[in-house]
């Protein structure tokens, strides 16, 4: 079988109502094609405009053309060397965005195919005609991002080749995702029952997945307001940093803009230190629980939120309870999505798998996040994926632990 004929639902016996349009499917091409040209050109040609301005720059336009396209992979999640130097830091927020306005592009590209009044589904997962278009949009998004990596790799910094796949097919596709998601909020009926139930996905695995999401949405939500909290009650040291920096009203806002994009990771490393893990902003200027250490910073003005260098109080520790609280959140969700009569066994493992999501989701979330600004001490900085992930482990296991007990007594009275 053809995947033409696959998509018009051969295989089961639909109807030609159910086959694909090409002519649809080209215009999601373009859509995509359109979605990752658009979202370069945030950088491209501010690039262009900045090499126009200096009027005695010894930099080509095809030089500032590949750094905005660079810039553009990096905010998509690609790591770029500048020389020899590695720069791995992904502003976070403007990735989510990027994946954010993907996914309202390619609803838009696909409406029409959500809107039919014939649904055919592929082997019982998806609509036939919405998967070809949304699988074209991704295709058009992809093939226009090689172009950005080609031209970078040409005539900018050089992208890390193996983490291009984040920007050229793991954007679209998540951003075909949020699409898919917002259609079938309207209509149902646009998934079949083997994707509404995967048969090779234990049920209990499914339900623990969303409690999971929810938790890890929770603790990055805590590290945003700590973060925030932080500013304000030190707004003084980073008006003056910014002051000193003297970067003009349309500088000002440039700058202030890149910091807000880097909010997510900066919630990251708050997130860390009430793991335990702790956080380092460049080397030798870290806190933890015991302390702060401070070290000559890059002049940027939201690192004067950092804590004050010294020993904290010995209550410290006590932040530890946040992420267990959490934990214990994580377990009640995972509860409620099971009915209140299911086996001790059912209840464990989706509160196991809930915890161990949670945890995999902010320890994947630093690590994309990236941790380095070039070399020295800007080498390695911000929070330690790997004992955070695990020290987050333990400690939402711990609360959600508190619940399965308090629910098993409530349950032997």
């Amino acid at each position: 079988m053809t995947v033409m004929e696959l998509l018009r639902g051969t295989g089961t016996g639909a109807s030609n109502r159910g086959a694909v349009d090409p002519a649809r499917v080209r215009r999601a091409v373009l859509s995509g094609a359109g979605a990752a040209a658009v979202g370069a050109c945030v950088f491209i040609l501010p690039a262009l405009m900045v090499w126009v301005a200096a009027s005695e720059s010894t930099v080509s336009w095809t030089s500032a053309l590949g750094t905005g396209a660079a810039l553009w992979l990096l905010g998509g999640g690609a790591h770029v060397t500048v020389g020899a130097l590695p720069v791995t830091v992904v502003p976070l927020l403007f990735l989510g965005l990027l994946v954010w306005l993907g996914g309202r592009a390619a609803a838009r590209a696909t409406a029409e195919a959500a809107g039919d009044r014939t649904v055919v589904h592929v082997r019982g997962l998806v609509h036939g005609r919405l998967a070809a278009e949304l699988g074209g949009w991704v295709g058009g998004y992809a093939a226009c991002a090689l172009v950005w990596v080609l031209l970078a790799y040409a005539a900018g910094p050089d992208p890390v080749w193996w983490t291009v796949v984040v920007p050229v097919l793991v954007v679209p596709v998540a951003a075909a995702g949020l699409a898919l998601r917002q259609h079938v909020a309207r209509r149902p009926e646009l998934l079949g029952e083997a994707a509404v139930r995967p048969s090779w996905l234990p049920e209990a695995v499914r339900r623990g997945v969303r409690p999971g999401l929810e938790g890890a949405a929770t603790l990055l939500t805590i590290g945003v307001a700590l973060v925030v909290l932080m500013v304000v009650l030190h707004f003084g040291a980073v008006k003056n940093l910014q002051s000193e920096l003297a970067p003009g009203m349309v500088g000002g806002v440039v700058l202030a803009l890149a910091q807000l994009t880097v909010l997510p990771n900066l919630a990251l490393w708050a997130v860390s230190f009430l793991a335990g893990s702790g956080f380092s902003a460049v080397e030798g200027a870290s806190a933890t629980w015991t302390g702060a250490r401070s070290s000559v910073l890059p002049m940027v003005p939201v690192f004067g939120a950092l804590p004050e260098p010294g020993a904290f109080p010995g209550v410290m520790p006590a932040v530890v309870l946040v992420p267990v609280a959490v934990g214990a959140f994580v377990g009640w969700r995972s509860l409620r999505s099971v009915a209140r009569l299911s086996t001790a066994r059912t209840k464990l493992t989706v509160t196991a798998v809930a915890v161990v999501v949670t945890a995999l989701t902010i320890g994947l979330l630093d690590a994309l996040g990236g941790g380095s600004l070039g070399a020295g001490r800007l080498a390695d900085i911000g929070a330690p994926a790997l004992a955070m992930t695990a020290a987050l482990f333990v400690e939402l296991a711990i609360g959600a632990a508190l619940v399965l007990g308090w629910d098993r007594w409530k349950l032997r009275r």
